[in-house]
């Protein structure tokens, strides 16, 4: 039996993510974002304040109405800004192609799985 390294070839894919439109788009639009300094300054604070309220929720916890009123108008402020929407397009472009690698990664497993699983009419 041949020994396969799987590792490998996830550092290649790696390394090839990085050339992809999809990975250059979103590295562009992070760059314009860190460019506006106000709204990357926004939008580090909204992604801590998510990251803070995360936490409290993995231990059981419950965000304040306050913190979670704060979360959405700074929420609201930042998705107004173009720099912002650019970068969550970007975002949903890479998610949507990291979808798709998944999915044809794991298509093995979903096969041996397939005469057990009863068959969804998605076509995704």
């Amino acid at each position: 039996m041949m020994v396969v390294n799987i590792y490998d070839t996830a550092n290649d894919m790696s390394r090839q993510l990085v050339e992809t439109q999809e990975y250059q788009g979103l590295k562009k639009a992070l760059d314009e974002l860190k460019a506006d300094s106000e709204a990357f300054e926004s939008f580090k604070k909204f992604q801590q304040m998510q990251a803070e309220a995360q936490q409290k929720q993995m231990k059981g916890q419950q965000p304040s109405e306050d913190e979670i009123k704060a979360i959405q108008t700074l929420a609201k402020e930042i998705s107004g800004k173009q720099a912002v929407q650019n970068l969550m397009n970007q975002e949903r472009q890479i998610d949507q192609m990291l979808q798709q690698l998944n999915k044809t990664i794991t298509s093995p497993i979903q096969d041996l799985y397939s005469e057990i699983m009863p068959q969804s009419n998605e076509n995704n």
